[in-house]
């Protein structure tokens, strides 16, 4: 894919995908950094410094495929567009069940806090990536009509 055959949306979309891989690997690594006293001995315990081993350990294999996913995206690769579709489809439910579950928030403030901020906003960001990935220009791009 040229830059003059690449949607403005997919160049977007790959660096967003690359800037949050990043953001992911050095937030991994730090947990791990961490939980391990590479940085500090904060004394968690064995069970909290074992759990933000495997936590940081996630984020880094996470980001290293945010990572690759801008990459593809940048490059137009089919795959890329289909790991971009599973991330999108899996950030709709997560926003879903979100948004269920601040029902069950004691406070309205809460509840609308949560619901909004929390989960629908990253929910309908989501969708919008979803819909735009289907569109014509876009799925053309990726080689798909």
């Amino acid at each position: 894919m040229t830059a003059m055959s690449r949607p403005i949306g997919v160049a977007a979309l790959a660096v967003v995908a690359a800037i949050t891989g990043v953001v992911d690997v050095v937030t991994g690594l730090g947990d791990v950094g961490i939980a391990g006293g590479f940085l500090s001995d904060h004394g968690f315990g064995d069970k909290i410094n074992t759990i933000m081993n495997l936590v940081g350990l996630a984020l880094v294999a996470v980001g290293i495929l945010g990572l690759a996913t801008g990459f593809g995206l940048w490059r137009g690769r089919d795959w890329a567009w289909l790991i971009t579709r599973l991330w999108a489809s899996v950030c709709i439910v997560v926003g879903v069940v979100g948004v269920g579950v601040s029902l069950l928030s004691d406070t309205l403030t809460g509840t609308i806090l949560a619901a909004i901020l929390g989960a629908a906003g990253p929910a309908v960001a989501a969708a919008v990536v979803l819909w735009y990935l289907y569109q014509p220009h876009v799925k053309a791009a990726f080689g798909r009509s």
